[in-house]
């Protein structure tokens, strides 16, 4: 008889403890708005590089109960980064959410991939290299008639052509910048 009333108190604390930590299910398609905490730079980032990030809108269940704190921590994987060259493209930087930090607990996530784009440099060469162009040929025209304006052309096209393939600053997401992820499958959170 002794043995039968431990084993249902044992039974008893099974059932407090596991309640104690009872999970909540966060439903795929659920969004996930992250910041960066710090800057990520097409220059330096490469692909599995961890980033560091903030969850800036709290996730709540269906009763409107707090599941993932705002400001609670957040870690992103750079999942691929492309550099543009200097006269044509755009740097891509993409990002994935790894995992979610609560109470002290490291819970994986699996969201959709968020990529960041640069400006095209296609278009920006373009503009550089027509208005050295242009530019040249109204010069060479005033200087030197029809001959002149060719002459000038050639020459401002090409230095337009030289400026646009200096000086490129590739793509920089700033610290604090907002990404909207989504889960792409159902996160189990400890409450």
């Amino acid at each position: 008889m002794h043995s039968r009333l431990s084993i249902i108190l044992i039974g008893f604390m099974m059932l407090a403890g596991s309640a104690a930590r009872a999970s909540v299910t966060v439903p795929a398609g659920t969004a996930l708005h992250i910041r960066t905490t710090h800057a990520i730079t097409a220059d330096s980032s490469h692909v599995g590089m961890k980033v560091g990030g903030v969850v800036d809108d709290p996730i709540t269940d269906a009763r409107g109960r707090v599941i993932i704190p705002r400001g609670s921590s957040a870690t992103l994987e750079t999942v691929g980064v492309h550099r543009s060259s200097n006269l044509k493209g755009r740097d891509r930087i993409t990002l994935k959410v790894l995992s979610v930090h609560v109470n002290d607990h490291s819970y994986p996530v699996a969201t959709n991939l968020v990529e960041v784009k640069g400006p095209s440099e296609g278009k920006r060469a373009a503009w550089k290299i027509g208005g050295g162009a242009g530019l040249g040929a109204a010069l060479g025209g005033l200087v030197g008639g029809g001959t002149g304006a060719v002459i000038g052309a050639v020459t401002g096209g090409t230095t337009g052509a030289l400026v646009a393939g200096s000086g490129k600053t590739h793509l920089t997401v700033p610290a604090e910048a907002p990404l909207r992820f989504q889960l792409a499958s159902p996160a189990r959170i400890d409450r």
